[in-house]
C-alpha cells in the first residue's frame, strides 16, 4: 500500500526519490487519523510552500484509485484512509511465499559470525553473533539474495600459543578424554593465571614482552613454521573444541556455508602486508615489526618476529573472499568493542588499494547482562554457552508441565533464548533472565509460539472449509487491525535488511500475535456469519507469524 501512496504522490510532482517518501509515510497513532500519514512540513522547503498549504492541495488534487477509500488533511497532515475490504481481500490471499521479495536477485551478501576460539569453550558471549547472524542469513535468503554465512574461528593467535605450552606442561589425559572443552579451558585458564602477574598495563596483549607471553609466542612460531610436535598438538586441540561447538550449533539448529580457520589465512596476511612495504605504503621497525600509520598513530600489521598479528590474518581473509566470491558485501558481526579493529582494517584495505573496502561493514552489539539465576551457571568467570541453553530447556519443560500443556521443551527453550536475543536491537545491551524469557503470556519466544499454536487449533477444529466462497463485510476494528498488520510484514521484513536489525521482525512479531489474541477473545470464528472469512483470516495470520518466526530461527508447533 505505501507503493501506491508513493505513486500518487509522485504523479502529483513531489520531486523526491521513492526511498525518501517512504521513510516520509508514517503509520498515525490512532485509526482516527488514518491508516498511513505524510506530514508535509518535510516538503515545505522543496515546493516552496507552508506544509498545511501542500497538505490541503494534495488533499484536493489526488484522485483516488480503489485501494484508498478517503485522503484528509488535518494541519501540516495528509491522512490515507484506506479500502477496508480490499484489504481484506489481500491478507486473506496469501500464501506460503508470503513476504518474499526477489529484490536481491544476483547479489551476494557474505556474512561472517559466531567465530569461537579454538581451545575455549564457546559462552554466552558467542550467543549474540550467532543468533543474530544466523537471522541475517535468514532474512537476505528470503529477499531473494545469495547469502554466504562463514563461521571463522580463531584457530591460531597468541590464545593458540598458550594453550599449546599449558597442555605441554599440565595436560591430564583422563580428563582431555573424558571432557575436551572443560579440559582445555582449565589449562587456558592456568596458563593466564601464571601469565597475569608479568603483564605490563597499557600495552596490546601481542606486544608483550615477559617470560610467559614470549614462551607462548615463541609456540606460535613454531607452529607457523611446520613443527610436528606442535602441530600434533594444535590438531587435537582444534578436534576437541570443534566437537563443542558442533554440539551447540546443533542445539541452536545453525548451519554455515564454510568454516575456516584465521590460520588459512596467515600467508596471505604476510603476503598483503609485504607487498605494502615494498610499496612504501607501510614502513618496518629496526626488529622488523611493520606498521601502517592511522591517524598520525602506529597502527602494527606484523610482528617483529615475523609472525601474523590478529590484523594481518584479517586482511588475508577479506582479500581471499574476495577473490572467491565477489560479494556485494561483507558484514562482520561482533561486539561493539571490536569496533576499533574493523574501522583500522577496512582504511588500512583501502590505503592499499583494495576498493571492496567500501564494501565492508562492521555490525558491532552490544553486551548480555544477567540476572542472578544465570550467573550462578559460571565457570570460573565464563557462562557456558551449552550450560545455559540446558538449562533454558529444562525451564522450558518444567513450565509446560506446569501449565499441563504440550509442547516440546526444546524448541520453547531454544526459541525463547533466541528471541529475548534478537528482541533487542543489536546496539542495546540484552537484559537476560529466565523469567521474562519463558513468560508464556508476554513479549517472549513461548508465547508467539503458543499464539501460533492457538490459530492452529482452530484451523483442526474447523476441518475442511470452503475457501473460494468468502462474504466480506462490516469488519470490526479487531479483524481489521489484525488484517493491516499481516500485511505490514513484507514492508517489515525489507526494513529489518535495510537496517541489518532482526528486533524490527521481533517486535513485529510480538504485536501481530497481540493483536491475533485481541481478535480471538472478541470474534468468534466457527459457526459465525463470517466464519469463512475469519478461519481464512486465522489461517493468514499463522502463515505471516511462521514466516516472521523463521526469519528469527524460532521453529513452530501446532500443539502447545
Amino acid at each position: 500500500m505505501k507503493e501506491i501512496i508513493i505513486n500518487l504522490l509522485k504523479k502529483e510532482g513531489i520531486k523526491l526519490r521513492d526511498e525518501e517518501l517512504g521513510k516520509l509515510i508514517e503509520i498515525p497513532p490512532s485509526p482516527e487519523l488514518g491508516d498511513y500519514s505524510l506530514p508535509c512540513f518535510f516538503l515545505a522547503k522543496k515546493e516552496k510552500k507552508s506544509p498545511d498549504k501542500i497538505a490541503e492541495h494534495l488533499s484536493q488534487k489526488i484522485k483516488l484509485p480503489k485501494e484508498i477509500e478517503k485522503i484528509e488533511n488535518k494541519g501540516v497532515y495528509l491522512n490515507f484512509f484506506l479500502n477496508k475490504k480490499i484489504l481484506a481481500q489481500n491478507a486473506v490471499k496469501i500464501n506460503a511465499n508470503f513476504g518474499r521479495l526477489p529484490v536481491g536477485k544476483g547479489k551476494k551478501i557474505v556474512i561472517d559470525f559466531s567465530a569461537p576460539n579454538v581451545g575455549k569453550p564457546m559462552h554466552i558471549g558467542h550467543i549474540r553473533s550467532t543468533i543474530l547472524g544466523d537471522s541475517l542469513i535468514r532474512i537476505y535468503n528470503f529477499l531473494g539474495y545469495n547469502p554466504i554465512g562463514v563461521n571463522y574461528l580463531g584457530d591460531i593467535g597468541l590464545h593458540i600459543g598458550k594453550l599449546i605450552v599449558a597442555y605441554e606442561l599440565w595436560l591430564d589425559r583422563d580428563a582431555l578424554k573424558k571432557n575436551p572443552v572443560q579440559e582445555l579451558l582449565r589449562l587456558y585458564v592456568m596458563f593466564c593465571n601464571k601469565e597475569k602477574s608479568k603483564i605490563t598495563e597499557g600495552v596490546e596483549e601481542e606486544f608483550q614482552n615477559n617470560e610467559w607471553t614470549n614462551r607462548a609466542k615463541e609456540k606460535l612460531k613454531l607452529l607457523e613454521l611446520g613443527d610436528k610436535k606442535t602441530e600434533k598438538i594444535w590438531n587435537e586441540i582444534r578436534k576437541a573444541s570443534e566437537k563443542g561447538f558442533n554440539k551447540v550449533y546443533e542445539m541452536l539448529n545453525i548451519n554455515f556455508n564454510e568454516t575456516v580457520g584465521q590460520s588459512e589465512f596467515s600467508e596471505h596476511g604476510k603476503k598483503i602486508v609485504l607487498n605494502a612495504v615494498l610499496k612504501k605504503l607501510a614502513k618496518s621497525e629496526k626488529d622488523g615489526a611493520v606498521y601502517v600509520e592511522i591517524d598520525s598513530q602506529k597502527k602494527f600489521i606484523l610482528r617483529s618476529n615475523q609472525t601474523s598479528s590478529y590484523i594481518t590474518y584479517d586482511l588475508g581473509a577479506a582479500v581471499e573472499r574476495y577473490k572467491k566470491y565477489n560479494f556485494d558485501r561483507m558484514i562482520y558481526v561482533t561486539d561493539s568493542r571490536q569496533a576499533d579493529h574493523f574501522n583500522k582494517l577496512f582504511k588500512i584495505l583501502s590505503m592499499f588499494g583494495y576498493d571492496f573496502s567500501e564494501k565492508l561493514t562492521h555490525l558491532g552489539f552490544g553486551t548480555i547482562k544477567f540476572d542472578n539465576e544465570i550467573i550462578a551457571t559460571r565457570k570460573g568467570d565464563i557462562i557456558l554457552l551449552e550450560d545455559v541453553l540446558k538449562k533454558t530447556i529444562a525451564k522450558a519443560e518444567k513450565e509446560i508441565k506446569k501449565r499441563k500443556t504440550k509442547g516440546d521443551a526444546e524448541k520453547v527453550g531454544v526459541g525463547a533464548i533466541k528471541y529475548i536475543v534478537l528482541k533487542t536491537t543489536p546496539q542495546s545491551d540484552v537484559h537476560f533472565s529466565w523469567e521474562s524469557a519463558l513468560n508464556f503470556e508476554g513479549d517472549s519466544g513461548p508465547y508467539l509460539q503458543y499464539s501460533y499454536a492457538r490459530a492452529s487449533s482452530i484451523i483442526k477444529k474447523a476441518g475442511k472449509f470452503n475457501k473460494s466462497k468468502i462474504k466480506i463485510s462490516g469488519l470490526v476494528s479487531a479483524e481489521n487491525n489484525l488484517v493491516k498488520k499481516i500485511l505490514l510484514f513484507p514492508e517489515i521484513v525489507k526494513n529489518a535488511q535495510k537496517e541489518l536489525n532482526p528486533a524490527i521482525i521481533a517486535n513485529y512479531s510480538f504485536e501481530l500475535a497481540k493483536l491475533f489474541n485481541e481478535f480471538y477473545h472478541s470474534c468468534p470464528v466457527i459457526n459465525s456469519d463470517n466464519e469463512s472469512f475469519r478461519l481464512l483470516l486465522v489461517d493468514s495470520f499463522r502463515t505471516t507469524l511462521k514466516n516472521a518466526l523463521y526469519l528469527l530461527g524460532i521453529e513452530v508447533a501446532d500443539e502447545m
